[in-house]
């Protein structure tokens, strides 16, 4: 390889999120969570707005305007107009899932949750005493499903 090949390729190199990664991990919850149709919406914006796109901003432009085309203008709308009963839930699943992050990764709740976890009503510290199990024992059934589905792959 000489030096003209590697300007080539780096030329050619298109550095930022595959499709895969901005539908799946970026803006997984773009059609239930608000900040994230707004973070994304947001970010098409200021792309389709930007006169001068490198590869990886045109790649991740089109990328966008390819899931912007699976959301529903009306739902969206409905979803930026969440009412109270709507928002504590969506704080209460996010919060759950922080919970089993943290018991599974930590074999406990770190203080800053726990201390959210104790300002919600007995009711919802319930809900989300009982979510945040579900989690864990769903993530612990796809572990062993994984360990199971593995066992016959070479290397596993």
């Amino acid at each position: 390889m000489n030096i003209e090949q590697v300007e080539t390729l780096i030329d050619n190199l298109v550095v930022g999120p595959s499709k895969w990664e901005l539908d799946n991990i970026i803006y997984w919850d773009r059609t239930t969570n608000p900040k994230t149709l707004h973070d994304f919406l947001t970010r098409l914006q200021s792309l389709s707005k930007k006169s001068d796109l490198n590869k990886s901003e045109l790649n991740e432009k089109t990328y966008l305007l390819e899931l912007l085309e699976d959301l529903d203008f009306d739902e969206c709308q409905v979803l930026l107009e969440d009412d109270e009963e709507e928002i504590k839930l969506r704080f209460i699943e996010n919060l759950a899932r922080t919970c089993a992050i943290e018991t599974l990764t930590n074999g406990r709740l770190d203080i800053e949750t726990m201390n959210t976890a104790c300002k919600l009503s007995p009711n919802d510290f319930i809900i989300c005493a009982k979510r945040t199990q579900d989690l864990i024992n769903a993530i612990h059934s796809l572990v062993i499903k994984g360990e199971t589905l593995s066992k016959d792959v070479a290397g596993a």
